[in-house]
């Protein structure tokens, strides 16, 4: 049982853009990874759309759902890849200008951190 062509050139569209985003990520190049980001987006969102006014005997097709399957698992990849860029990245940046580091604790006089406030309230300690 064969999709629509309309559908069929919607897979092929987002594949397309997917594989762009694949390549943008592996050349490294912000502008590209941003571009190529932007027209896999829109891609989804335009073959969302079209499956929503598919009927339900079309969307059981095994076809398309391997191909929606194959894109969803090389989409979770790609957020894993970008997770992983986007430290390495900071870690440089962290590296190269340590000032962007934000404090996580007040500074401290001595390594282990301050001292608790003293309230008085047990001065004496009996045995």
């Amino acid at each position: 049982m064969m999709f629509p062509a309309h559908i069929e050139n919607a897979l092929i569209d987002v594949e397309l853009h997917f594989n762009d985003v694949s390549a943008a990520l592996v050349s490294g190049e912000p502008l590209a990874l941003a571009t190529a980001s932007a027209t896999l987006r829109q891609a989804a969102l335009d073959i969302s759309g079209l499956l929503q006014g598919l009927a339900p005997a079309d969307l059981k097709n095994k076809n398309l759902k391997l191909r929606l399957k194959k894109i969803a698992d090389g989409m979770a990849v790609q957020r894993q890849s970008l997770i992983r860029r986007t430290v390495l990245v900071e870690m440089a940046l962290n590296a190269i200008v340590p000032a962007t580091r934000d404090a996580t604790y007040a500074k401290t006089s001595g390594p282990y951190g301050s001292a608790g406030k003293q309230t008085g309230a047990f001065k004496y300690l009996a045995a």
